[in-house]
């Protein structure tokens, strides 16, 4: 999608670099970022162009992991909101989307893809309609929605498949089938499509991308419960020790089944001190577990942890937290408490089923 705003010349530059980020080509949009750079200070009385530049570097930030200046963009971006069109409209509502997507607050994603769908249908860009079923498909992993998520992640994968310039960003769709099929247990199929996506990046030196496949294939092992397997993946992945929360519970998740306590420790003590709200309950529920706390005390994390997840329809960690108590509550032939918490995960479950069949 080719924006036309006052200075042609830097107005083409930006166009150019929003297209090799929507390729996800990382290093190229790099490079175009610093020439960019050189550029902008002549744009200071353009609001139009200053926006769009500011939309651009929000996207480009999404996309390498850039969370330090993300917050400065968008204040910007709020200053400036009222020179929008169309297009400018569009992208401020998926990016804003793809921004509260990567910091765990689904709910504003949905409302925010919402409203980029409807704009979307007065935008006559086929590679803009694919980027934003890719997107989609993200988000509906990301929020335990399986189904749809292959659903569009094979629509976005169908148009960017075989064109040129686009073998990356095919890539990016198969790794999103991989991690699906993950959650549907088709384990063999995930890692086809897991494998494909990392030699795609591998061959055009993608190397952050790979790295995030590795990621991926560490959780795929997890969810096989081959720990170490796991593990090994993970640690290649580890590109940030300090602040790769992700990672970083993963592994102590895994170093837990392998019942090797003070590293599990090591690495939820690291990961609270960096993680957003959805992860700061991932590692509070298995820091409880990994100190063999009582189950009132699991439980106890669970309801604080109950209305962050309805907020944001994450049922699926509301069916698997409530039925991992309900045990618990069995084995201690606490009857009362365990019909509970199976009735609970059972509506959490009905919950995640209804959401996707809205669709």
């Amino acid at each position: 999608m080719n924006v036309q705003l006052g200075n042609e010349q830097i107005t083409k530059l930006l166009n150019d670099w929003y297209q090799e980020i929507r390729a996800q080509h990382i290093i190229k949009a790099k490079q175009l970022k610093q020439k960019i750079e050189k550029e902008i200070n002549n744009i200071e009385e353009d609001q139009n162009l200053l926006l769009y530049y500011s939309l651009i570097d929000l996207r480009y930030k999404i996309l390498t992991n850039d969370y330090a200046d993300r917050e400065q963009s968008l204040e910007k971006i709020e200053q400036l909101k009222e020179h929008t069109n169309n297009f400018l409209d569009y992208y401020y509502h998926f990016f804003k989307g793809m921004h509260a997507m990567k910091t765990g607050n689904y709910s504003e994603t949905q409302k925010y893809y919402d409203i980029a769908e409807k704009l979307l249908e007065e935008i006559p860009d086929e590679v803009e309609k694919a980027e934003f079923n890719y997107a989609v498909a993200t988000f509906y992993y990301h929020t335990h929605q399986a189904l749809l998520a292959t659903q569009y992640a094979n629509k976005a994968k169908s148009f960017f498949s075989g064109k040129l310039g686009y073998e990356i960003k095919t890539g990016a769709c198969e790794n999103t089938l991989g991690m699906a099929c993950i959650t549907l247990r088709e384990f063999s199929v995930a890692e086809e499509y897991l494998l494909s996506a990392i030699n795609k990046f591998e061959k055009h030196s993608e190397n952050k991308l790979a790295l995030i496949v590795r990621y991926n294939l560490g959780l795929l092992y997890a969810d096989q419960n081959l720990s170490e397997l796991a593990i090994r993946y993970l640690l290649e992945s580890f590109e940030n020790q300090e602040d790769d929360y992700k990672t970083m519970f993963l592994l102590a998740q895994e170093y837990y089944k392998l019942k090797q306590t003070n590293t599990v420790n090591t690495y939820i003590e690291k990961g609270l001190n960096v993680c957003n709200q959805e992860y700061k309950i991932h590692f509070l529920f298995l820091q409880a577990l990994n100190n063999k706390l009582s189950t009132e005390q699991l439980e106890k994390v669970m309801l604080d942890a109950i209305p962050y997840f309805e907020k944001q329809n994450l049922w699926k960690y509301i069916q698997d937290y409530t039925e991992e108590l309900a045990i618990r509550f069995y084995e201690e032939k606490n009857k009362d408490k365990s019909n509970e918490y199976f009735y609970k995960s059972y509506k959490a479950k009905r919950n995640l089923l209804e959401r996707e069949s809205l669709k």
